[in-house]
């Protein structure tokens, strides 16, 4: 995410709301230099020239507040079409490197940190050029009136320029932490409030608001440290405005007591030195702001980089995988060990053991979406060798199947049209042929994910029709037919256990037939 991306968003628009701005600025100090000539043309009750000039202030007021409304609205129509470029690249980005993103991070990336890149960069860098063109105006203005308040002026805002630098680096902090903590906030909401029910059923809400406060706290405090930092910058900058101003006037009353310069600039000069102060403070304040945005536009900038399809794909498709010295350790201190696991392609494993055992974990870990504290999980193709592996390939049907908005057809076939013409044959293969009937639009039924319109097996026969159209090549399955019952279990089995892929199934209710159904069963004890 950079300035470079946004101005090739639309140069055009670019270029003339620049010139735009940099008009309205110079018609500010316009207005204030005809100003001065009113004021003497009062006083010298000169009432053609009083008529003249309050004419032409009013067209260039009413002129550059037109412009300034003008070039906010073109403005965010650019900020708004780069902002759905990067959300797109991000999108794209995190679907394909291959790595397990939270909810809450991607949501907080592609809300929270674009709106303050939104308010912090881009809605500053079109001020700039406003303030900078009344700020140069100014300048030259005081010049024409006289050289030694010119001078003056360039002395008070030297300094201007250097004080707020003192606390650049703070801002910078301020503004990355507040990304963080609502991070924070986004990622605790995502797992207290995905066991909603179950903290119900236990009258754990104290628990659950206890939590959300603390870490809205966080928010809050972070919040507060930037608002700090930056009236920190902005009373450091009105400090030197303040006594640049009253050294200016002073200095414009001695001036008009000597007859130096026309009684009208004893208004003027201080508005001209007020704009010159003004126009420097919020340049520097603009960069500041900018500046501050760097290091979270860096953020933003790797996690939408370009990831071509073939980087993102395995070398080949994974047929088997073996884990070796696999742990994982947890902050509370607990820690579970894994034995070594050899699976060979096409094999049919089941895989059982205690409770907390971690069964799901090590599905986790093999599916990178959880690190491992040691060890590793590697895995070979056809011919043995160890391979980056196709993630795509492999299959997965969680203990809570994930569904799409969409039709049954469509989570099937995961919105791929080539593959329609398999769907009947892999309904078949996992008995959901006869649930397809009860529903009105048979497998174009649109599913209904805030009002769930179907039960939890066939959730399960959902997802593992996916992974047969699929041809996945290893299937994990956690507990993925706890819901369907015994018989369409058994049904369901026979045909995946006499597919090529490599299964291994967690089960606990198993029987014995069902148990010899498997090549081998692997046990994990809890230590």
């Amino acid at each position: 995410m950079n300035f470079k991306d946004f101005i090739k968003t639309n140069y055009f628009r670019f270029i003339y709301m620049n010139i735009l701005s940099v008009i309205s600025g110079a018609a500010v100090i316009g207005a204030g230099y005809v100003q001065m000539y009113f004021l003497t043309d009062v006083k010298n009750k000169d009432w053609r020239g009083i008529l003249v000039t309050v004419l032409l202030m009013g067209l260039l007021y009413i002129g550059t507040q037109g412009m300034i409304y003008y070039i906010q609205f073109e403005i965010r129509i650019q900020e708004e079409e780069y902002n759905q470029q990067i959300r797109n690249k991000l999108a794209r980005h995190y679907f394909l490197d291959q790595r397990n993103h939270k909810v809450a991070d991607v949501q907080n990336r592609m809300t929270n940190d674009l709106e303050m890149v939104r308010t912090n960069f881009f809605d500053w860098y079109i001020i700039i050029p406003f303030y900078g063109a009344i700020f140069v105006s100014a300048l030259i203005a005081l010049l024409s009136i006289n050289w030694m308040i010119f001078l003056v002026s360039i002395v008070v805002d030297v300094i201007s320029y250097f004080i707020p630098k003192l606390i650049q680096k703070k801002m910078e902090q301020a503004t990355t932490n507040v990304s963080k903590q609502n991070k924070y906030y986004l990622d605790v909401l995502a797992k207290w409030f995905s066991g909603l029910e179950e903290l119900r059923r236990y009258f754990a809400g104290a628990k659950l608001f206890k939590i959300g406060e603390q870490a809205s706290n966080k928010v809050e405090n972070a919040h507060i440290k930037q608002t700090a930092a930056q009236q920190e910058l902005i009373v450091l900058s009105g400090f030197c405005n303040l006594v640049g101003q009253m050294l200016l006037l002073s200095l414009t009353a001695f001036f008009i007591t000597k007859n130096a310069i026309i009684f009208g600039a004893i208004m003027s000069v201080q508005n001209f030195a007020a704009n010159v102060s003004i126009g420097l403070q919020q340049v520097i304040e603009g960069l500041s702001f900018m500046k501050s945005s760097k290091e979270l536009m860096g953020e933003i900038s790797r996690d939408s980089s370009v990831i071509n399809k073939n980087e993102a794909d395995g070398e080949d498709p994974p047929l088997a995988f073996t884990t070796k010295n696999l742990s994982l350790n947890f902050p509370n201190g607990e820690k579970l060990t894994f034995p070594d696991i050899n699976v060979k392609p096409g094999e049919k494993i089941l895989l059982s053991g205690d409770s907390g055992a971690g069964k799901s974990t090590l599905f986790k870990l093999i599916l990178g979406e959880l690190k491992a504290s040691t060890g590793k999980v590697e895995f070979q193709n056809a011919t043995g060798d160890t391979i980056i592996p196709d993630m795509s390939r492999i299959g997965y049907i969680p203990q809570d199947p994930n569904l799409f908005p969409g039709t049954i057809k469509e989570n099937i076939t995961m919105f791929n049209d080539q593959l329609d013409s398999r769907v009947e044959k892999n309904v078949n293969e996992v008995n959901f042929n006869k649930d397809i009937k009860k529903f009105k639009n048979g497998i174009n039924e649109e599913l209904d994910l805030d009002k769930i319109n179907i039960s939890g097996g066939q959730r399960q026969k959902i997802v593992l029709a996916r992974a047969k159209i699929h041809d996945s090549d290893i299937i994990l399955i956690d507990e993925g037919t706890s819901a369907i019952d015994q018989k369409a279990t058994m049904n369901i089995l026979e045909k995946l256990l006499n597919s090529k892929a490599t299964i291994v199934f967690i089960a606990h209710n198993f029987n014995e037939h069902m148990r010899q159904m498997f090549d081998r069963e692997i046990y994990l004890s809890k230590e």
